[in-house]
């Protein structure tokens, strides 16, 4: 791979794991041209649609608030906060952007573990890569290389990681932000051991926090430790040999089970990126298939709201377990809640940024319908499936099955709606016309010899002084 270098000795600790040695040698060995076209342009789609809910993010209340603290603390300007246009330290940076990426709960996931790689990545790359003068080949490299050493850090220790209450777009994104800052940073591999080892002390976030505002500080938080920990690695700052496997490390306090074959397993042939979807709702994403199933009552049974009687979901067990607030009080909180989720599906037929308002979660006639609809845990049914059966007033019935969710990699979001849903986010920030313009300078990523367009592009219009 790469120009031919592979691990030696020397390199590594002869305690750290095999397994970790081989992730970390196979991360510092690949160069975006080792990376498949189509492994480049998956990426670049991650990439503008993080931008998107970025920016979709910046003026909520939880960003305006980091935000704040930001500006009171100050920083050296080293990187831009999108949007806002502040220049402040990598961290400070990372910090913002990663907690407005994610506070929409818009951002793609990792299906099969339910990580949201890209916030957390982006947030300390695009920091890190702006301050050093990074190429957009750069940063592309560090986000695919990032990825698929997050995800597989996430599935060596999902489901029971996730089951005992961590919520690993904080635990396992803080290693993907790590791994894309070092590299951003040409750490050499023992550097990029230490600097993985710095992440996964720092990782952290419970699932308690769904439904609040704190739910985002898990990625902004991973986006600015992960930073940390490599710009601390290339100071000679050290971390313990074996940091993710090693008999009090990552994986046995924070998984009853680990399976770290998944860390190398495939390296290189099977790539993790094409195990990301991206969202078309802004919810929690084991919610999609249910509304996906209600959407399809509306338009394609015909089915009204004034028609329902009731309505049963049959949904993956996660969907009880993750989204089963049944009376939410806030916008956020109704992203955690599928019954809200499926009445606004079918009263609004949609499931955007602005369905997940306080106003509207308390709406009376969503309070109503919300109430007709009865979620139901079926182990049989996978978690992008669904089934939804309306009842009806007049006594019949309709019965709808999704087989795979909208946005989902086996039913994929295609590149005319991605682009709907960037500028559909974008354009109420930067203007129709800026928007476009940071949608084709995202489309020639590769092409960017800094990112200082991209950037740039990024950043709100000020309004003309009089």
């Amino acid at each position: 791979m790469g120009d031919g270098r592979s691990a030696r000795a020397g390199w590594f600790d002869d305690r750290t794991a095999d397994e970790t040695r081989d992730l970390v040698d196979w991360a510092w060995t690949t160069s975006f041209d080792d990376l498949p076209g189509e492994v480049v342009a998956a990426s670049k789609r991650l990439i503008l649609d993080h931008f998107g809910v970025a920016l979709g993010g910046i003026d909520h209340e939880a960003s305006l608030a980091a935000l704040g603290v930001l500006r009171e603390l100050g920083g050296t300007a080293q990187s831009t906060v999108l949007g806002h246009g502040d220049r402040t330290s990598v961290t400070n940076a990372a910090l913002v952007n990663g907690i407005s990426s994610h506070v929409l709960d818009f951002d793609d996931t990792h299906i099969a573990t339910i990580l949201h790689p890209t916030g957390p990545i982006m947030a300390a790359a695009l920091a890190v890569g702006e301050w050093r003068g990074r190429s957009g080949r750069d940063l592309l490299r560090a986000h695919v290389v990032a990825l698929e050493v997050a995800t597989r850090v996430s599935r060596a220790i999902f489901p029971e990681h996730y089951d005992a209450g961590w919520h690993n777009s904080g635990t396992s994104g803080t290693i993907g932000a790590a791994t894309a800052a070092a590299l951003l940073c040409e750490l050499a591999p023992g550097q990029l051991v230490h600097a993985l080892g710095m992440a996964a002390t720092q990782a952290a976030g419970h699932r308690e926090q769904f439904g609040s505002m704190s739910k985002s500080l898990h990625v902004g938080k991973a986006g600015a430790n992960g930073a940390l920990a490599a710009l601390l690695a290339a100071r000679g700052f050290t971390a313990a040999p074996d940091s993710l496997q090693g008999r009090r490390g990552m994986f046995s306090i924070m998984s009853t089970g680990s399976r770290p074959a998944t860390l190398r397993g495939g390296l290189g042939s099977e790539w993790e990126i094409f195990a990301v979807g991206i969202k078309p709702y802004s919810c929690g994403v084991v919610a999609h298939p249910p509304i996906d199933a209600v959407r399809q009552l509306r338009t394609e049974r015909g089915v009204a709201p004034q028609d329902v009687a009731s309505i049963e979901l049959r949904v993956n067990p996660q969907v009880i377990e993750l989204t089963g607030k049944q009376e939410p009080r806030t916008g956020l909180e109704g992203k955690f809640s599928v019954a809200f989720c499926a009445a606004i599906a079918m009263l609004d037929g949609a499931a955007g940024p602005r369905q997940f308002s306080d106003d509207v979660v308390t709406r009376p006639d969503v309070v109503a319908l919300r109430d007709r609809i009865h979620p139901e845990a079926d182990p049989g049914v996978g978690n992008s499936q669904a089934v939804a059966v309306a009842r009806l007033v007049n006594g019949s019935e309709e019965r709808v099955e999704v087989t795979a969710a909208s946005g989902t990699p086996e039913n994929p979001m295609s590149t005319e709606d991605l682009h709907a849903k960037f500028l559909d986010l974008a354009a109420p920030v930067l203007g129709e016309r800026q928007a476009d313009a940071l949608l084709a300078t995202a489309e020639r990523l590769e092409e960017l010899e800094s990112l200082d367009e991209l950037v740039a592009a990024s950043v709100r219009p000020q309004p003309a002084r009089a």
